[in-house]
């Protein structure tokens, strides 16, 4: 459990758009230290003139990070939130667009963990990434963004149990859709769509209380989930006539 009183050293990706940015900017005003990750650098601006530690960084370069964490002297808590989106539009698979948001999704998770674990064992922290309620069932189009998602829910859930001898607890947030830059491309219906203020209450109580699981809003994920139990016949033929919708 974190204890919200105490004053933490917070590492957050993503820091610079989206839900990233909120949560650096909710931490900042409870007082903790945060180190801000990103590459926009009006944004990082703005979260240095609210007191952060920003740190520019391309999170691909797996030797950067690792460098520049290396130079952090002390992480508590490290919420790894960068990540991006592209939609694929059958029967035109884009190899290409899917390797591209597998790779950024997942790579730059990986270069975080390997960068900033040393720090969070030292400390006993937290690690927390950032999945998706699209990785419970198949939708059409996130055959990208869903298969990335779910290989973070796999690693996170797994890092759960590999990294509790070594006192490092994980957790795996799942948000349903969240308004941010990344959603505004979705030309769909976003039912019970979060604001970043809610979505980072939410992460932030989750942490707060030490779950291993965060998810949100829970009239979304709790449907997801249990449509991802039925039998594959029942989910194709739902799926189907959602997407004829």
């Amino acid at each position: 459990m974190t204890d919200s009183t105490k004053k933490l050293h917070i590492l957050i990706t993503g820091a610079t758009s989206g839900i990233g940015n909120q949560l650096a900017k909710d931490y900042l005003l409870e007082g903790h230290h945060v180190y801000a990750v990103g590459r926009d650098d009006s944004a990082l601006a703005e979260l240095e003139s609210l007191g952060a530690e920003t740190v520019d960084l391309d999170l691909m370069d797996r030797d950067k990070v690792i460098d520049a964490f290396e130079k952090i002297e002390e992480v508590d808590l490290a919420i790894c939130g960068a990540g991006m989106c592209e939609y694929l539009d059958m029967p035109n698979f884009d190899s290409a667009s899917f390797m591209k948001v597998m790779s950024v999704n997942m790579g730059t998770l990986s270069h975080a963990i390997e960068g900033i674990l040393p720090k969070l064992i030292t400390s006993k922290g937290r690690l927390v990434g950032i999945g998706s309620a699209s990785a419970y069932v198949p939708f059409a189009r996130a055959e990208a963004y869903g298969s990335s998602k779910a290989a973070v829910h796999y690693l996170m859930k797994t890092l759960q149990i590999s990294l509790a001898p070594h006192d490092v607890s994980v957790s795996l947030v799942v948000p349903g859709f969240v308004e941010t830059p990344m959603t505004k491309q979705n030309d769909f219906p976003m039912p019970f769509i979060q604001t970043t203020a809610q979505a980072s209450q939410a992460i932030r109580d989750g942490i707060a209380s030490g779950r291993d699981v965060i998810e949100f809003p829970k009239k979304l994920t709790l449907p997801l989930k249990v449509l991802g139990t039925l039998p594959d016949l029942v989910w194709q033929q739902v799926s189907e006539k959602i997407n004829k919708k």
